[in-house]
């Protein structure tokens, strides 16, 4: 089975799982690994804060954050400026 099918399924099954139990920070975890892992890094971002803003303090979800912010703050400048 393709990588990248079985990411999407299982995307789509966390989600689902989420529509019912909203609040289990491992389930958005796990999602926002997968996101990270697919590219998709806005919606990594926004599932590390949601397990921040329900745990309060989750230090895996904190060393994601740190990562994507250096990712959304990096500029490649001579791509720009030729």
């Amino acid at each position: 089975m393709d990588t990248m099918t079985n990411t999407t399924e299982q995307i789509e099954t966390l989600t689902r799982d989420l529509e019912t139990q909203p609040q289990r920070t491992e389930l958005l975890l796990e999602r926002g690994r997968l996101y990270f892992r697919s590219g998709a890094y806005d919606k990594a971002m926004n599932d590390f804060l949601h397990v921040k803003q329900i745990a309060g303090s989750h230090p895996e979800a904190e060393e994601y954050i740190v990562l994507l912010q250096e990712i959304f703050a990096f500029r490649h400048f001579d791509l720009y400026n030729p």
